[in-house]
């Protein structure tokens, strides 16, 4: 965690930065000349972010406080700006943010006379401080929503390891930077500013910068992260769980942001569904008691599982395999008892009717609630042929296309991929399954963030089932 004072935090830009700091776990405090303003603006921010650590003061406590100091302000305000908090950055870092737009003719390059507006902020504060120089190129607006952006900053500063402290800032705002030489070379990116916004005014709409070329081994791909959500409740009928994965993330100052993968396991689905099945309410048909004599089950648990499948494809003692209605095939037709309360009686959990539907209703509300794209799968754990042990399984989705057909590409030896057809749905839910666990875990949702998939706006977990006339082992 790093302590940031984002001076000019009431702003477009500094507010947005702030907002996208605290929620990656920083002490953030909102600076302004006015203490209220500042106060007033950390407070609305608390507001949509329960949890985060944000404070509002006015310039000079707001520079005391912090370990980094972000100028965030107009050009025009500049100068008494740093005037303001001189005393306050001794030792410190200051991103300067600014870019020298002089209204009304803010489309044109207007350079000051030091050169650019960074090297005036270092002339001010002399050696009491390392200021560097970042941010003209992003759109105050693109920042201000959820997800990442696909946008290169240019960091100028005269050391390395400042500019290394500040690419690291940056990259906790979703954005990638990148160490563009002295502080003097701000210039560029300052000049940037009037350009780009000649582009929007044309082309654009937010418009930023992207580097392209053959990277000499940077930047690497953003690690694939795997975040539990704890703090979730035990669920029942009627439970909202969109609900409360919103609540769960806000009250640790998180948040979904574009392309998560949110995984949600069956059982808290099927009991806030209320698919809950009492024993002692299930009258067995002959053919459940069949069943039940061949496979050691009671006749009740036979008789659902006879309900909730579609055939069964072999019976032995201690297990029934059932090609499920949804069409999995699985041991006792997905019927679970563990985890579930059964103080009025012995009490069984179904899967949800159609697992899709349910990943779909959650995808939207979780959408919706942070207002960004993602996917959402619905895992159970499944055994899988010739193999010993269960393995967490996609049984449905939303937003994600199940498979990724890589058939017709080729390998690092030219040859040409004639079968290669992977279960990313599959492979995520396995990888969500190392954090939700199998017993008292109580952690029923993960988040994988930074995953490469490819978006399915109608496809279901259907894709993935092999038809059953390609069952190679009747």
């Amino acid at each position: 965690m790093t302590i940031i004072a984002v001076l000019g935090g009431t702003g477009a830009l500094g507010g947005a930065m702030a907002r996208r700091w605290a929620q990656a776990g920083h002490e953030v405090w909102i600076g302004s000349r006015e203490a209220a303003k500042a106060q007033a603006a950390a407070a609305a921010m608390l507001a949509e972010e329960p949890g985060a650590n944000i404070h509002g003061a006015a310039l000079a406590d707001a520079a005391a406080h912090a370990e980094i100091v972000v100028l965030a302000v107009p050009y025009a305000s500049q100068v008494g700006t740093v005037t303001a908090i001189k005393g306050q950055v001794g030792g410190k870092i200051v991103i300067d943010t600014t870019a020298p737009l002089k209204p009304p003719k803010v489309g044109t390059v207007q350079l000051p006379a030091a050169g650019c507006a960074a090297v005036e902020v270092q002339a001010l504060l002399g050696d009491e401080a390392q200021v560097a120089s970042a941010m003209q190129t992003v759109s105050a607006e693109k920042l201000s929503h959820a997800e990442p952006i696909d946008v290169d900053v240019l960091v100028a500063a005269d050391k390395k390891d400042v500019a290394d402290a500040v690419i690291a800032l940056i990259a906790d705002l979703g954005l990638r930077g990148y160490h563009a030489g002295p502080l003097a070379n701000s210039a560029a990116s300052e000049a940037l500013t009037s350009v780009l916004i000649q582009l929007n005014r044309r082309y654009f709409s937010h418009a930023g910068i992207r580097l392209t070329g053959d990277p000499k081994g940077e930047p690497q791909p953003r690690p694939v992260q795997i975040i539990p959500v704890p703090g979730l409740p035990l669920f029942g009928a009627g439970d909202d769980i969109a609900a409360a994965i919103v609540l769960a993330l806000r009250g640790q100052a998180g948040r979904l942001y574009e392309g998560d993968v949110v995984v949600v396991a069956q059982k808290i689905v099927s009991k806030a569904e209320g698919r809950f099945a009492r024993l002692d309410a299930v009258t067995p048909s002959d053919e459940a008691r069949v069943l039940a004599a061949a496979s050691g089950k009671s006749a009740a648990i036979a008789e659902l599982i006879l309900s909730e499948s579609a055939g069964i494809m072999r019976a032995k003692p201690g297990v029934v395999i059932a090609r499920h209605k949804t069409g999995h095939v699985t041991a006792n037709a997905g019927i679970d008892a563990s985890n579930v309360d059964s103080e009025g009686g012995e009490t069984v959990l179904l899967w949800p009717v159609d697992p899709d539907a349910s990943a779909a209703a959650l995808r939207h509300a979780l959408e919706a609630a942070f207002n960004t794209r993602i996917a959402v799968i619905i895992s159970d754990s499944l055994g899988r042929a010739w193999r010993i042990g269960t393995v967490g399984t996609a049984i449905g989705c939303s937003g994600i296309a199940p498979l990724t057909d890589r058939r017709g590409e080729t390998d690092l030896y030219g040859r040409v991929l004639q079968a290669t057809i992977i279960g990313r749905a599959d492979e995520l839910a396995a990888a969500a399954s190392v954090v939700i666990g199998e017993a008292a875990e109580a952690i029923p949702v993960a988040i994988i963030r930074n995953a490469s998939y490819a978006r399915g706006e109608a496809e279901g977990i259907a894709a993935c089932l092999r038809p059953a006339d390609e069952n190679l082992f009747p």
